[in-house]
């Protein structure tokens, strides 16, 4: 049995149950010599770089998106829609004017998700 597809003898075996110089001995290596440049180059190009994988970077539309879910700005669209709703049946309903605070608040909302959305991106 190999561990995580690696062809390792130490890794047939269990290293945490083992001394340093057992698991070693096992993968066939000297503790004072260390790997030589080929074993190094040949482990590199069969495991590859030890690296985690990084996640990939949010898109610009989706950090957008990301800053409309807050707690403030949700209550902040919903008092635009409030003061929108409000003035729409209210007897002012013709005036262009009357719905003035409802847009401001969905303007400063948009422009500051975009704002926030460009300075993390």
């Amino acid at each position: 049995m190999t561990v995580a597809g690696t062809d390792c003898p130490a890794a047939a075996v269990q290293p945490e149950t083992m001394s340093v110089e057992e698991v070693a001995a096992a993968a066939g290596t000297d503790l004072r010599r260390g790997l030589s440049e080929a074993e190094a180059a040949a482990i590199l190009k069969r495991d590859g770089p030890n690296e985690l994988k990084r996640p990939p970077k949010p898109t610009l539309v989706l950090l957008f998106i990301m800053q409309l879910t807050g707690f403030v700005i949700i209550l902040l669209l919903c008092a635009a829609a409030a003061s929108i709703a409000v003035n729409a049946t209210g007897p002012r309903r013709d005036e262009v004017l009357s719905y003035t605070t409802g847009k401001a608040i969905i303007v400063i909302v948009i422009l500051n998700a975009g704002i926030a959305a460009w300075t993390e991106h």
